[in-house]
């Protein structure tokens, strides 16, 4: 007989307990099971059918119980796992893994004791999507498949992606991701692995967090920015490369070749490359859209007006114009990238809305509503939205052939489907969308069009940004930081009333070449413009 090892001797026999697996036929919900929801997620549903490993406790049902119709055949009720058993029966499993407990076969009052130590937060806390992601990674990095993972605990296949990726995050981003007051999952936990020791956009995401930002927002926010970077960059250096002059700011005296074109008669910006005055003007942030300009427009004809300064006007050629409007320009280059990456945002919920198996029932009195009132948006794109680029990322191209068999509670979303698109195309694509979130010029879609639309997707759940907030309450947009944030010349008014859109705001129709000749001095939009062309 093999010799008993020392911490054998320690352990004891629990003879009021035992282990088996028992017919589900035999089991039946406790008569006081206090639990109202068993929430039967499909991840929890899959993932018991795959693998019973969590066994439920169960007690005798005792001999004096009077059985109603149909409970002839129990012989246990469970007192701990009500919800694994009514996932068991909803995926017609065979048996489930039991502890019998029968010292507590008597005891009343134990039973529903157990109830609450089973499932109040105060005795078993979940998981944190931080543990989750590393306890799904360590799995992975032991040898579990992905399809493993995914059938063992339910989750999709874009979960566990999400988990393993998150999963391997430093520790240092981990920690900084804790420090942030924020309820974080999986999938958030997972878009920061992009910046994984990166502390300056970390320390960004914690701003915004704090601000009340969702991080897929804030996340959008900063590719958005440094996409514009990386992109002036490029410009830059092409630009320097060809030997043209570039700078930061368009020169004092300087005029730039459309508003020479302007006043010159004849003068050709297309023949100007050779002027030894010749440069071209691209801001440090924002778009990377340069204008070029002349710093000798006299050479060309040009003599500029001489006009009496009025009393305490600013002398011709001082910054003062410059320092005035540089908070308007930083407002509207924030706008524009927030503006950016808010439709991102909204195009991936509007895509998983477009998904669902059951429209809400909000949907088909709007879309009757659209087709009756047809706005600027569907008059000018419904026709053609199945055959845009955002048809696929939005729909996963449903065609009118798959119509026939889908339930009827989906049809209103495949009524919704153009429209949508629709709109987020005309939000989006047309070089006139960035002028949507503003008050001083009119857009590819009208503020009130815009704003009736992001009340519905309000309406559905959709948690907008601030820049779409600003539209559904009809305010101003004044930036992403919290008023209090904002300096003195940014935040608005106490008593500004709601913006009332004019019946102009309708008009769609803004000319590619309206702001051609705005003086980048003055005007926050310059800048923003027509492609530069080195032969100008």
């Amino acid at each position: 007989m093999p010799a008993t090892a020392d911490w054998e001797n320690g352990l004891r026999e629990a003879g009021n307990v035992r282990l088996a697996r028992i017919p589900l036929h035999l089991l039946d919900h406790h008569p006081g099971n206090v639990r109202a929801d068993y929430a039967l997620t499909d991840a929890f549903c899959k993932s018991l059918a795959a693998e019973q490993q969590v066994a439920v406790h169960v007690v005798p049902i005792p001999d004096d119980h009077l059985r109603g119709e149909g409970e002839e055949c129990y012989r246990f009720w469970v007192t701990k796992g009500n919800r694994r058993l009514a996932a068991a029966r909803h995926q017609q499993l065979s048996d489930l893994l039991c502890l019998i407990d029968l010292g507590k076969a008597g005891d009343r009052a134990g039973q529903f004791i157990d109830m609450v130590v089973e499932n109040d937060d105060d005795y078993r806390r979940g998981l944190t999507a931080f543990e989750q992601a590393q306890a799904l990674f360590a799995a992975h990095e032991a040898g579990a498949s992905r399809t493993r993972i995914r059938k063992l605990t339910g989750r999709t296949r874009e979960e566990v992606a999400g988990a393993i990726t998150a999963g391997r995050l430093s520790a240092t981003t981990r920690q900084a991701a804790r420090e942030m007051d924020y309820a974080w999952t999986l999938e958030d936990l997972a878009l920061l692995a992009e910046f994984d020791g990166d502390a300056g956009a970390l320390a960004e995401i914690h701003q915004r967090v704090g601000w009340g930002h969702k991080v897929r927002y804030a996340v959008e926010y900063i590719r958005t920015e440094r996409a514009e970077a990386a992109e002036r960059a490029r410009v830059r250096a092409e630009l320097e490369q060809a030997g043209i002059r570039v700078s930061d700011d368009i020169p004092s005296g300087a005029l730039t070749l459309t508003r020479l074109a302007d006043v010159v008669e004849g003068f050709d910006p297309g023949t100007h490359a050779t002027c030894e005055g010749h440069g071209v003007f691209l801001r440090s942030r924002g778009t990377a859209t340069p204008l070029a300009y002349c710093t000798s427009p006299q050479q060309h004809g040009y003599a500029p007006p001489e006009t009496p300064s009025a009393p305490g006007a600013p002398a011709v050629g001082s910054t003062a114009p410059v320092k005035a409007n540089e908070l308007e320009r930083k407002l509207v280059i924030e706008g524009n990238r927030a503006w950016k990456a808010s439709a991102t945002v909204r195009q991936e919920w509007v895509a998983g809305l477009l998904a669902r198996a059951t429209a809400p029932k909000p949907v088909l009195a709007w879309v009757a509503r659209q087709l009756l009132e047809m706005p600027t948006p569907l008059r000018d794109k419904l026709t053609g939205a199945r055959h845009t680029t955002l048809w696929a990322k939005l729909t996963g191209n449903i065609d009118a052939a798959s119509t026939a068999a889908v339930r009827p509670g989906r049809l209103p979303l495949l009524a919704l489907a153009p429209i949508a698109v629709a709109y987020e195309h005309q939000m989006t694509v047309p070089d006139s969308a960035r002028y949507i979130w503003r008050h001083d010029r009119t857009g590819a879609v009208s503020r009130s069009d815009t704003r009736a639309y992001l009340s519905l997707l309000v309406e559905l759940g959709y948690q907008p940004t601030p820049i779409e907030q600003a539209i559904v309450d009809g305010l101003p947009y004044r930036d992403d930081a919290p008023a209090e944030e904002l300096e003195p010349e940014q935040a608005p008014d106490a008593g500004e009333p709601p913006h009332e859109p004019a019946a102009e705001e309708t008009s769609t129709a803004v000319p590619a070449d309206a702001y051609a000749g705005a003086d980048p001095q003055t005007d926050p939009d310059a800048g923003d413009g027509a492609p530069y062309s080195a032969a100008a």
